[in-house]
C-alpha cells in the first residue's frame, strides 16, 4: 500500500511490536487509520466538530515541506479540507497548537491557528476551511488561549510572540487589541495560561521567557487580564518551553501553577502572590521540558503531577514527592507531553504519549507500569519521531477509546525530503475523561483538577442531540433530548477521579423531551455525566456549585 495515500485502513494488529503488561485490559490497540503527509506536525492537535455533523474532526499544522493546515474526520481519516499558509514557497511553518471557537456567532466552531516563519495569526471558517481574517504577528511558537480578558463581554485571543512580546487579538475580527512587552531580550514560547490569580473572579494570564543566552534571566510572570498590570514574577534558572499546568494542589481554594525548566526543575507556584509551594529537582542533565500534566491518579483525595524529563516520565505527588517514574526505551523522549484519561476501564487515570523513537505509550497514572507499548516507527518502515501530543476520544463511536498523534522526521535546514503520518489507534473501552487538545483545554491548564470558576467559559467541541443544563448547576438540572433516541437511557456521573456517584435509569424515552434531575447529593466541584441511550454515548462535563 503506498505510503502517500490517504484514507481509512484495513485494521492491523502487531502483536509483535506491543508490549504488554500483567495487568493490560483484554483489548490490544489496534490502527484504525493512517493518513500521509510531507513533513512533521510540531503544533500538536484539537479535535471538535468544527461542521456540524455531529462528529468530531481533527485539526493540526504542519511544518514547512508541508506547509498545511488540516482537518480531517476523526471516524475515518479522511479529509475535510486542507489550507497552504505559506502557498508562495512552501515555507508555512505550522507549529503551533490550533483552537476553536465559534468566532462570529454563527453555531458553528472555527478553527485559530498562529504560524511562525509565516508571523500570522490565521482563523479558519471551521467547515470549509475559508479564511475569515488573518492578523500580522512577530510570529509565534505559543499557543492561543481563550478568554474575555478585558471584560468587554467578546472573547479575545492571546498568544505569546518571538521578540518577548504577548499579542491580544480581538476575536470577531483578527484586530490587535493589545501587545505587550514582556521581556524584549527573550521570545514567549509558553501559552499565556488563563487562571484568576488574584480572586477577583476575572481572568488574569501567566507566561514564562526564553532566553536562552543570558539562561538566569527567565521568569515566570503573572498579570492582571483587563488592564495587563504586572502582578509577580518568579524566578528561574533556565529557559521555559510549554506553559504552566493549573491545580489546587494544597486545598486552599487557590491556583498553583506548576511548570518546568530546562534545567530540570519542576516548580510549583503560589498563584495569588508568586511565591513557591514547592520544587522537585530531576537527575543532572533531565531537563523538564515537556508540558506537566495534573489529575488525581490514585483516587487519594489530592492531584498528583506528571511530565517527561528526557528518558523518564515522572509521576510527583500534591506536595513535590516522587511517587513513581517509567524509563522510556531507547532514550527516548515525550517533548509534547501526555494526555489523561482512564483507557484500560480500571476507574483510575492513565497516561497516553508518543516518543522520539516513534513509540505511542500507555502507563497506568497510579504506578507508572506499562499497558502498551506501540511501535509505529516499525509500522511506517522508517525513521518516525512524535514530537506531538495525543488527543483521547471515541472517535468513531464505536465505544472503544481511541488515540490520535502524528509523527514524522525533519531536517534541518533541508527540509525537502522531510515526511510525516497522522494515526488513529483503537486504545481500548475506557471510562475517560475525552482529552481533547494540547493541555487539555482553551485556558491550556493541563489538568483534570483545575477548578470551576466564573471564566470558565469553555467551548462545546461537538454537537449533541442530548445536552444538559443549567450548567454550572447547585444539583438541580435537566437532561434535554432533541434527537432520535428510543427506549431506555442511562444517566451516570462521575467524580474527578472516576467514581461513581450517581447513576439513574429511564424508560420510555420516545423522541425529544426533557428529564428533571433534582438535588444531586455531592459536593462542590466539577463532574462527568455519561448519557447513554440506545443510540449513542454523550459525555458532558458538568459543574456542581452550591
Amino acid at each position: 500500500m503506498n505510503k502517500r495515500t490517504a484514507g481509512m485502513k484495513n485494521i492491523i494488529l502487531f502483536f509483535a511490536a506491543i508490549a504488554i503488561s500483567h495487568h493490560v485490559f483484554s483489548q490490544l490497540p489496534q490502527l484504525k487509520w493512517w493518513f500521509d503527509i510531507d513533513d512533521s506536525s510540531f503544533g500538536q492537535s484539537v479535535a471538535a466538530d468544527i461542521d456540524n455533523d455531529g462528529k468530531l474532526e481533527l485539526i493540526f499544522g504542519c511544518y514547512r515541506n508541508d506547509s498545511m493546515v488540516y482537518a480531517l474526520n476523526a471516524e475515518d481519516g479522511s479529509l475535510l479540507w486542507k489550507y497552504n499558509t505559506h502557498p508562495a514557497n512552501f515555507e508555512g511553518c505550522n507549529d503551533v497548537a490550533p483552537i476553536v471557537y465559534d468566532v462570529d456567532n454563527n453555531d458553528t466552531l472555527d478553527v485559530i491557528v498562529p504560524s511562525s516563519c509565516n508571523p500570522t495569526t490565521f482563523c479558519f471558517h471551521g467547515a470549509t476551511g475559508k479564511v475569515i481574517w488573518e492578523s500580522p504577528t512577530r510570529g509565534s511558537d505559543s499557543p492561543p488561549t481563550i478568554a474575555d480578558i478585558d471584560k468587554d463581554g467578546k472573547m479575545e485571543i492571546l498568544h505569546g510572540e518571538f521578540g518577548g512580546y504577548v499579542i491580544c487579538l480581538n476575536i470577531e475580527d483578527g484586530s490587535k487589541a493589545w501587545e505587550i512587552p514582556v521581556d524584549l531580550n527573550s521570545w514567549i514560547q509558553t501559552a499565556p495560561t488563563i487562571v484568576d490569580l488574584d480572586g477577583d473572579t476575572y481572568p488574569d494570564f501567566v507566561v514564562a521567557t526564553w532566553n536562552a543566552v543570558n539562561k538566569d534571566s527567565n521568569k515566570v510572570y503573572g498579570f492582571r487580564g483587563y488592564d495587563q498590570k504586572l502582578l509577580w514574577t518568579y524566578p528561574l534558572t533556565d529557559v521555559v518551553y510549554h506553559g504552566t499546568a493549573v491545580a489546587d494542589l494544597d486545598h486552599d481554594n487557590k491556583p498553583e501553577l506548576v511548570i518546568g525548566d530546562y534545567s530540570g526543575r519542576v516548580t510549583a507556584i503560589n498563584g495569588e502572590d508568586g511565591s513557591k509551594a514547592w520544587e522537585y529537582v530531576c537527575p543532572e542533565y533531565f531537563y523538564a521540558a515537556s508540558p506537566v500534566s495534573i489529575a488525581d491518579v490514585d483516587h487519594d483525595g489530592h492531584c498528583e503531577v506528571l511530565f517527561s524529563a528526557w528518558y523518564k516520565v515522572y509521576a510527583l505527588t500534591h506536595d513535590g514527592q516522587f511517587k513513581w517514574d517509567y524509563d522510556i526505551p531507547d532514550f527516548g523522549g515525550s517533548f509534547r507531553g501526555m494526555a489523561l484519561s482512564d483507557i484500560d476501564n480500571d476507574a483510575k487515570v492513565d497516561a497516553v504519549f508518543g516518543t522520539s523513537k516513534g513509540d505511542v505509550i500507555a502507563l497506568k497514572g497510579s504506578n507508572g507500569k506499562l499497558i502498551w507499548k506501540l511501535d509505529l516507527e516499525n509500522h511506517y518502515g522508517d525513521t518516525l519521531k512524535f514530537d506531538h501530543a495525543p488527543l483521547v476520544a471515541d472517535f468513531d463511536e464505536d465505544g472503544i477509546l481511541d488515540v490520535f498523534i502524528v509523527g514524522g522526521f525533519t531536517n534541518y535546514p533541508a527540509f525537502g525530503s522531510n515526511y510525516g503520518r497522522a494515526y488513529a489507534i483503537s486504545a481500548s473501552k475506557g471510562a475517560g475523561p475525552d482529552w481533547l487538545m494540547f493541555q487539555h483545554d482553551i485556558h491550556r491548564r493541563s489538568s483534570l483538577c483545575a477548578a470551576s470558576t466564573g471564566i470558565e467559559n469553555e467551548v462545546p467541541l461537538k454537537k449533541s442531540d442530548m445536552m444538559l443544563y443549567p450548567n454550572p448547576s447547585k444539583g438541580e438540572f435537566v437532561i434535554r433530548i432533541s434527537g432520535k433516541e428510543e427506549g431506555s437511557l442511562l444517566l451516570s456521573i462521575f467524580n474527578m477521579q472516576t467514581e461513581k456517584v450517581y447513576e439513574r435509569k429511564f424508560t420510555d424515552i420516545h423522541g425529544q423531551s426533557e428529564i428533571p434531575i433534582s438535588s444531586l447529593q455531592v459536593s462542590d466541584g466539577i463532574y462527568f455525566a455519561r448519557i447513554t441511550s440506545s443510540i449513542k454515548t454523550e459525555t458532558v462535563r458538568m459543574f456542581i456549585i452550591n
